[in-house]
């Protein structure tokens, strides 16, 4: 069984403590939202859980290790998104959705259109993303969590330009994922509707950044 902890995490930003004294652990099947005020440091925190930035005091475990030590084993089983889509304007769906392939490490066949029916935005694999709506890109970015097959997932605000209709994707795919073992870190803004799956949750303060 896989586990990732936190362990007596501190974030300072610009003389500003964000959180200190942070403990988490959660294990294979782990759904936890991150809750706050804009400024109160979830950003910060996925990024440091990502080993992306470092955080003030504390430590971070995988599988009891320290991801500092074992930075590849770590980061090879992770998957992080923030809150830009992470695509090129200039290709087309389909050339994005290859390059997040070849990011991905996998060599496994996906066939591009089956995904993006899933995802909600069939018959766009030959359009510019530059020509596709704000709630369409967001989905394009989306498309990873069909072609990772990294066990911890990192997700900001993945709901964030989605109407109602893609947010519930979106909520099946994450709970998909938990169910088949995997751990999902995620922020939003928005309401949950996560009723037939365990959702922890964590609150961090009211500090402005």
């Amino acid at each position: 069984m896989s586990k990732f902890s936190i362990n007596n995490l501190e974030c300072v930003r610009q003389n500003n403590i964000l959180f200190q004294g942070l403990n988490i652990t959660i294990k294979d099947h782990g759904l936890l939202q991150i809750n706050g005020a804009n400024g109160s440091g979830k950003s910060s925190l996925l990024q440091i859980c990502s080993g992306l930035i470092e955080p003030t005091a504390g430590e971070i475990l995988w599988n009891d290790k320290n991801t500092k030590k074992y930075r590849y084993e770590f980061q090879s089983n992770i998957l992080y998104l923030g809150h830009t889509n992470a695509i090129k304007s200039s290709l087309t769906v389909e050339e994005n959705m290859k390059v997040m392939h070849a990011m991905a490490g996998t060599k496994s066949k996906i066939d591009y259109s089956i995904i993006l029916e899933k995802i909600g935005i069939p018959n766009t694999n030959e359009i510019l993303t530059c020509n596709i709506s704000a709630g369409q890109k967001r989905r394009v970015g989306l498309t990873r969590l069909f072609i990772s097959k990294s066990k911890l997932w990192f997700l900001d605000e993945p709901f964030n330009a989605l109407d109602e209709q893609g947010k519930k994707i979106i909520e099946k795919i994450i709970i998909k994922h938990c169910k088949n073992g995997g751990i999902v870190f995620f922020t939003t803004h928005q309401e949950m509707e996560i009723n037939n799956y365990p959702l922890q949750n964590i609150h961090l303060g009211n500090n402005n950044a």
